[in-house]
């Protein structure tokens, strides 16, 4: 029987914890940038299966396991998606689509997404308000559908 007080077991029950603290956003995530369930389980699941070691090092803790969890869940995504070009109706790149992801989709404050994208929030915000443009130049370009009146 393994000993219940060992750094192994300590460890292994605070994996436990962070798993089940953060596989619900990290799940969220893979799914509106993957926007297919299986694929986001997949990437969910090698989430953390790639954060377990940097675990029992001690390298994650404080701030820097959620940030480190949505980094991972980023890369695990990345390398599933086939066809970078076709996300969010291909109106935006890879990158944005991100950014669009942690802000609108998860709703991360700006200085957590910040974090995990390793860039500044004046430069977040910047981003952001281009991809609201960009978005609102698409939906202006669509043709205006024909309401019929109430009366």
């Amino acid at each position: 029987m393994p000993d219940p007080l060992s750094p192994t077991a300590a460890a292994a029950a605070g994996f436990n914890h962070y798993t089940r603290q953060y596989s619900s956003p990290v799940y969220a995530l893979s799914c509106l940038l993957l926007e297919t369930g299986a694929r986001a389980e997949q990437a969910t699941t090698a989430t953390f299966v790639a954060l377990h070691p940097l675990w029992l090092k001690s390298s994650l803790s404080g701030d820097s396991a959620a940030a480190a969890a949505y980094r991972e869940c980023i890369r695990q995504c990345t390398v599933l998606a086939r066809d970078h070009s076709r996300c969010a109706a291909a109106l935006l790149n890879w990158d944005d689509h991100v950014a669009c992801a942690l802000w609108y989709g998860i709703q991360l404050p700006l200085p957590d997404i910040s974090q995990i994208l390793d860039c500044s929030i004046p430069e977040l915000k910047a981003r952001l308000r281009g991809i609201r443009e960009q978005m609102a130049a698409a939906h202006s370009a669509l043709p205006a559908v024909h309401r019929p009146s109430a009366g």
